[in-house]
């Protein structure tokens, strides 16, 4: 509990000014973004490195330290890197104190999600950046700062926000809350149940790919089911294996 806590501290409370924009092969067009937007000063830098011969458990989470420096790390996200990216955040993900924002071109609605679902706290169109970054951040300044002031005064909500639920006793606690959300807004049992089971699924689904960068046999294979079972999940919450595939990762693409 007071490491979550601490967590939500560290990456909130201190005002954003600084933030950093995290560029790669495949982001280099971002570049355009840097400078500055009224009291934000946004400040480029390249991260290739990180691809030489890192594996995806290696790379950003390499970089967590000096992210300390930054109030926020904007990474730039397109169809030619959204894997890659995925991968990055997930095993990243433990180790990151500075909040994220996803700059994101071209991206269909359930990659962006997705890009949520595995580390960063929002996201902003790369048409709308240089009209809209300052206000976003305020925003998401007065949202995380809240977040802060709800674990502070409420402990028992740091579960429902983070569901970082390793240990016996805080995965109860985290059903227990869930439980009784649903049974305070009288929503039937079966009812509950089934919304909470098709919300695991889909989560889970997602989690086994990210960690098997996309193939589905190993993936079915970590999850101890068979492969049409596991491709049958998949197709019931309508998630595709492709965007979790390294195979797109930057190394591979030119500048452009």
């Amino acid at each position: 509990m007071m490491k979550a806590l601490c967590y939500l501290q560290g990456i909130t409370m201190k005002p954003i000014t600084q933030c950093v924009l995290l560029l790669d092969q495949a982001s280099a067009w971002a570049q355009t973004y840097a400078g500055a937007y009224k009291q934000l000063r946004v400040q480029p830098l390249s991260f290739e490195s990180l691809l030489q011969g890192d594996t995806p458990e290696q790379g950003l989470r390499h970089l967590a330290t000096n992210l300390l420096y930054y109030d926020l790390a904007i990474v730039v996200v397109s169809p030619s890197n959204v894997a890659w990216v995925r991968s990055q955040l997930y095993y990243a993900r433990p180790y990151l104190r500075t909040p994220v924002l996803a700059l994101v071109k071209d991206l269909q609605p359930i990659a962006i999600q997705d890009v949520l679902d595995v580390g960063a706290v929002d996201f902003i169109m790369d048409y709308r950046f240089i009209s809209e970054f300052s206000i976003r951040v305020k925003i998401l300044q007065q949202r995380l700062h809240k977040r802060v002031s709800r674990t502070e005064s409420a402990p028992e909500e740091t579960l429902s926000l983070h569901a970082e639920a390793h240990e016996p006793s805080s995965l109860e606690a985290y059903t227990a809350a869930l439980a009784t959300r649903y049974a305070v807004h009288c929503q039937p049992f079966q009812q509950a149940k089934n919304t909470v089971i098709q919300r695991f699924e889909k989560a889970y689904i997602r989690a086994i790919l990210v960690r098997n960068q996309g193939n589905i046999t190993r993936a079915a294979r970590s999850a101890q089911k068979h492969r049409r079972s596991f491709w049958e999940l998949m197709r019931k919450h309508n998630i595709d294996a492709e965007i979790y595939r390294v195979s797109a990762c930057p190394e591979q693409l030119s500048i452009r």
